[in-house]
C-alpha cells in the first residue's frame, strides 16, 4: 500500500493524544474480545453437540464454520484493502460494528429469536460477520506506537485484560440467561471501543493491486516465502485460537467457570513470568539455539496432546506463553491478524492476511476429516500434531 502519510517520520507522526485514543480503543476492544470470542465458539460447539449424532460430528461442524469465517476473510481482504482509499477510520469502525452485530446475532439465535429452524443460518451469519470484520479491521496502532514510543498497554492493563475470561465465565454460570448477557455485553463493549476512533484524523491508503492481481501475487514464486510463513502461522494459530480452547473445555468437564479460571490464571502467570524467563534465556545465550527454538515450538503441543487435568492445562499454557519467542500480549485472540500485529505497511500485508486464513482453513479441513475417521481424542491429537509441525517449521524459518 502506498502510504500518503508516513507514520515513521517523526515530524509527521500522530500527536500523543491520538496514540492514547488508539490505545484506549485497543484496550476496550481486547477486553471485550478476550471475554466473548473464545466462549462464543464453545457455545457453537456445544450447540452442534446437541443437534448432531455424535460429538465428533459436532467438532467437524464447528471446524467447518470456523473455516467458513476465514474463507470469507481470504476472499474479502483485497476488496477491504481497496476501501482504505476512503479512510482507515471509517473502515475500522465498520469492522467493529460488523463484529458487534455478529455477536448480537449469535446471542439472538441462542435466545430463540428466529426459532430453532433458523439457528444454523444465524450461526452462519455470525461466522461470515467475523470473517468480514477480520478483513476490514486494518488499524495502524503498532506503527503509531512505534512513531511516538508511547501508548502501549502496561502490565496493569494486561492484568485487567487477563481478567476478561474469568469474568466471562462468572457471567455465564451466574446469569439465568446463560450465554446471552456475555454475548450482548461483549457486543456493547466493542461498540464502545469505536468511540475513541471518532476523534482521530483519517489516514488514506492506496492499494495498488486489483482483486485477481492480489491472488496472482499470492501464488507467485517470488512471494512463496512470505506466503508459506503466513500459512504455517495460520495453521499454528488455528490450533491455539480455536481447537485448544475446545479441548480445554472438554478437559474441564464442560465447565465454563473453570475454563475462565484456567485462562485467567494462565494469563496472570504469563504476564508476571514471561519477562524473567526470556531474560534468563538471553543471559544464558540459548536464545540463538535453533534446537531450543524448535523444542519451545513443539513441546507445548506435545504436552497439550497429553494433558488431561485443569492443573496440567495451566502449566502447559504458562510454559507456552513464557517461552514463546515473540508475543504482543498473552491474549492471542486480540492479535490474530497480520495488520493488527504491526505489519500494516504495504500490499504484502494483504498476502499475509490471506495466508493466515488459508492456513487456518487447512487445519480445519484436517480436523474435519479426522473427526469423521477417528475418535475425538485422536482427532485433537492429529490437530495438535499438525500445529506442532507448523510451529517447528516457523521456528526454523526464523533462524
Amino acid at each position: 500500500m502506498a502510504r500518503s502519510i508516513s507514520l515513521r517520520e517523526p515530524a509527521l507522526a500522530s500527536p500523543l493524544q491520538n496514540v492514547r485514543l488508539l490505545s484506549l480503543h485497543r484496550f476496550i476492544f481486547r477486553f471485550a474480545f478476550a471475554g466473548a470470542n473464545i466462549f462464543a465458539w464453545i457455545f457453537i460447539f456445544q450447540y452442534f453437540y446437541l443437534v448432531e449424532p455424535s460429538i465428533g460430528f459436532g467438532l467437524a461442524r464447528t471446524a467447518l464454520l470456523y473455516a467458513l469465517s476465514h474463507t470469507v476473510t481470504a476472499l474479502a481482504t483485497p476488496y477491504a484493502a481497496r476501501l482504505l482509499v476512503s479512510g482507515t477510520r471509517r473502515v475500522c469502525i465498520a469492522a467493529i460494528v460488523i463484529a458487534a452485530t455478529s455477536f448480537v446475532v449469535l446471542g439472538a439465535s441462542f435466545a430463540g429469536f428466529w426459532g430453532a429452524s433458523y439457528t444454523a443460518a444465524a450461526l452462519t451469519v455470525f461466522s461470515v460477520g467475523l470473517g468480514l470484520y477480520r478483513s476490514l479491521y486494518w488499524i495502524p496502532y503498532e506503527l503509531e506506537v512505534e512513531a511516538t514510543h508511547r501508548g502501549r498497554v502496561g502490565v496493569l492493563g494486561e492484568l485487567v485484560i487477563a481478567l476478561a475470561p474469568l469474568l466471562a465465565g462468572l457471567i455465564i454460570v451466574t446469569a439465568s440467561l446463560g450465554p446471552l448477557p456475555l454475548l450482548y455485553a461483549g457486543a456493547a463493549l466493542m461498540l464502545l471501543s469505536a468511540l475513541p476512533l471518532l476523534y482521530l484524523p483519517d489516514i488514506y491508503e492506496k492499494f495498488s493491486w486489483g482483486y485477481r492481481e492480489t491472488f496472482g501475487h499470492f501464488v507467485a514464486p517470488e512471494n512463496r516465502a512470505v506466503v508459506r510463513h503466513a500459512v504455517l502461522d495460520g495453521m499454528a494459530g488455528a490450533g491455539l485460537l480455536h481447537f485448544w480452547p475446545l479441548a480445554l473445555f472438554l478437559i474441564t468437564g464442560w465447565s465454563y467457570g473453570m475454563l475462565g479460571v484456567i485462562l485467567t490464571i494462565t494469563f496472570f502467570i504469563s504476564i508476571l513470568g514471561r519477562s524473567f524467563v526470556r531474560k534468563s534465556i538471553r543471559r544464558s545465550g540459548l536464545h540463538t539455539s535453533n534446537l531450543l527454538k524448535v523444542l519451545f515450538a513443539v513441546t507445548p503441543w506435545a504436552f497439550r496432546a497429553l494433558v488431561g487435568t485443569p492443573l496440567g492445562a495451566v502449566l502447559v499454557d504458562s510454559y507456552f506463553h513464557t517461552t514463546a519467542p515473540r508475543r504482543y500480549g498473552v491474549d492471542p485472540q486480540a492479535f490474530e491478524q497480520a495488520a493488527d500485529a504491526g505489519s500494516y505497511v504495504d500490499e504484502y500485508t494483504a498476502l499475509k492476511e490471506i495466508g493466515l486464513a488459508v492456513g487456518r482453513i487447512l487445519l480445519c479441513l484436517i480436523a474435519t476429516i479426522a473427526a469423521f475417521l477417528v475418535s475425538l481424542p485422536a482427532a485433537f491429537i492429529i490437530v495438535f500434531f499438525c500445529a506442532a509441525l507448523a510451529s517447528a517449521a516457523l521456528a526454523l524459518a526464523q533462524r
